[in-house]
């Protein structure tokens, strides 16, 4: 397959040919607004990587003390 010929989907990344409005894999607009489309580095993230760190921060600190309690209980 000469990669001139065909092009990639931006949504699955499948080899399909030039000019079709659908995928015919996934089924997705060729628009070039998928994870793999040219823009895609300049998209903004969905959540900023603080609310992120903060999320795993509240999991653990949630998660540590019940693990403690159920480590002294099963100790007993």
């Amino acid at each position: 397959m000469d990669s001139g010929e065909y092009n990639q989907c931006t949504y699955c990344g499948r080899t399909i040919f030039p000019g079709v409005a659908a995928c015919p894999y996934c089924h997705q607009y060729t628009d070039g607004k998928g994870p793999l489309g040219l823009g895609a580095e300049d998209t903004p993230r969905k959540f900023s990587r603080t609310y992120v760190i903060a999320g795993w921060l509240v999991l653990v600190c949630t998660l540590l003390p019940l693990l403690y309690a159920l480590y002294v209980w099963l100790t007993r």
